[in-house]
């Protein structure tokens, strides 16, 4: 039964997602000339980000009403049909947020390690300015007190 509910979700979630994986339903645009390649990678993360959602909760309506239909036609006593959706509910529910959390977890990850890679950069180019116009009170990377 586990098994039932992984594949319908799967199946609900490719059939919502691979659409938008054609070049113009992503919103794929070509950079302006007035942005810069840090702000066109951000837009277009940002509208994989958004396709994502939209389409895993699309993914989610579709399992809902197609699980209600497998219960119905599986004719169970009440109790224990709408127990067994609530908890089917409940269970896509959390997997689809998780997922969520996890991209956009990750993205966040990613974001805040180039910012910092950025930042390192730009504080060892500054360094090495400094020392080959005469050192600027820096020995081997460190202020020199006398």
């Amino acid at each position: 039964l586990p098994s039932l509910f992984g594949t319908l979700l799967v199946d609900c979630i490719t059939n919502s997602i691979l659409p938008y994986r054609t070049h113009n339903s992503i919103g794929m645009r070509h950079m302006g000339r007035d942005e810069s390649t840090m702000e066109y990678v951000l837009k277009v993360l940002m509208q994989v980000l958004i396709n994502f959602t939209m389409g895993l909760f699309m993914a989610l309506a579709i399992f809902i009403f197609g699980l209600w239909k497998i219960i119905s036609d599986y004719q169970p006593n009440p109790i224990t049909a709408v127990l067994f959706f609530i908890l089917g509910v409940c269970g896509a529910f959390a997997f689809v947020t998780t997922y969520l959390m996890g991209i956009f977890g990750a993205t966040a990850g990613g974001i805040y390690g180039v910012v910092k890679l950025a930042e390192n950069n730009q504080q060892q180019a500054r360094l090495q300015q400094q020392q080959q116009r005469g050192g600027g009170g820096y020995v081997h990377n460190r202020p020199h007190y006398q």
